[in-house]
């Protein structure tokens, strides 16, 4: 009876030995969470994946996102594993690497389409920029701008061309820096050239008076006339009210405006008349006709503007402005004068005597039909 008692004890000992070792491991199985091994798996790979295949350039927030969320799921899966095995929790990580695996897979795409319209809309902005320079170019290349607005012309139209390399190689990021700094530059350009023209035309009605009384004194006396046009670059040769010849005429340097003392540069503009004609050794250019500037407007200018302290009381109000010859250099490059090509100055010379009238006025056109029309 003891023996079995014995046996029946040995074989329950047996049996917890066993029991126990197993029930433990089944607790471990079944209790232990599964870590997101698989989930971070294919995060990573996905975030790998988009990286090869995304430009630098446009690199969307849902690529970063996509990162900072992967980051963070590592970082759970970390604090997790410290943890005693039965307390770890894996649901925030877990949930967080699908996410990252989304997004990752997603950025591509999104970036195909933010680059499509970023090319796009660069390509817009280089178009509308050559167009507003062309329109620069036509309009505004013969006025005599500030050293400052020069150098914004020519650093724009530097970086306008450098942009457009750098569109080529693909450098996206250079490209939209050049050439926001190139629209930048020209865009001051174009305010302070389109400003200066709206000043200088506000003088449209007294220039068109002077020319059509020029005309009239011609057609009243049956005699010659002569009317330059400086924003045309024309000298108008009329006779007997209508127009003859026309001639190109280049002019002072700093030609836009009145001239309003010696060494300005500046082409006169007001109603004038030849005082002297010259040729030979009376004259270096060719042949010359002196004019009557200044006149008694521009002496009453001048006086009003050295007693309003505009000017200098050391200032000059200067002479010696002339149609002569010497032209023909395609750029206005006088002191003040107007110069006419050898060949046609032979002609005016012949045609036009001593107190002939000489209009000089800014334009003899609104400047509207100056910006539709050709390049002066």
């Amino acid at each position: 009876m003891v023996r079995q008692r014995k046996r029946k004890f040995q074989i329950v000992l047996i049996s917890l030995a066993v029991l126990i070792p197993l029930s433990v491991a089944a607790l471990f199985y079944w209790g232990t969470p599964e870590p997101p091994d698989i989930e971070l798996g294919k995060a990573r790979t996905a975030i790998a994946e988009a990286k090869k295949v995304i430009a630098p350039d446009f690199i969307p927030p849902a690529f970063n996102e996509a990162v900072i969320l992967y980051d963070s799921a590592m970082h759970f899966w970390k604090v997790e594993n410290e943890r005693f095995i039965l307390k770890r929790n894996y649901s925030n990580a877990r949930t967080l690497a699908i996410r990252a695996e989304q997004l990752a897979l997603l950025s591509p795409k999104i970036a195909i389409q933010n680059s499509e319209e970023f090319l796009a809309a660069i390509n817009r902005d280089i178009e509308a920029i050559k167009k507003d320079t062309a329109q620069i170019e036509l309009l505004y290349s013969r006025l005599p701008l500030p050293t400052t607005i020069n150098k914004k012309y020519s650093t724009g139209l530097m970086l306008l061309k450098e942009a457009e390399i750098n569109l080529e190689q693909k450098n996206y990021k250079t490209c939209r820096i050049k050439l926001e700094t190139a629209k930048s530059n020209l865009s001051d350009v174009a305010r302070h050239t389109s400003s200066l023209l709206s000043d200088y035309f506000s003088n449209l009605g007294t220039w068109k008076r002077w020319a059509d009384q020029t005309i009239r004194e011609s057609a009243q006396n049956q005699s010659h006339a002569i009317i330059v046009d400086k924003f045309a670059g024309k000298c108008y040769l009329y006779l007997g009210g209508k127009l003859k010849t026309t001639f190109e005429a280049e002019l002072g340097k700093n030609w836009i405006g009145e001239k309003r003392y010696s060494g300005d540069k500046a082409t006169p503009e007001g109603k004038y008349r030849i005082t002297k004609k010259k040729e030979g050794h009376s004259t270096k250019y060719h042949k010359a006709m002196l004019i009557n500037y200044p006149n008694d407007e521009d002496k009453q200018r001048f006086q009003e503007a050295v007693r309003n302290r505009e000017l200098p009381r050391y200032a000059k109000i200067g002479g010696m402005i002339e149609i002569h010859g010497g032209g023909g250099k395609g750029i206005n490059w006088t002191d003040g004068c107007v110069a006419l090509e050898n060949s046609q100055m032979d002609v005016l010379y012949r045609q036009v005597g001593v107190g002939c009238p000489v209009t000089i006025v800014g334009s003899l056109q609104p400047l509207i039909n100056v910006i539709k029309g050709p390049k002066p």
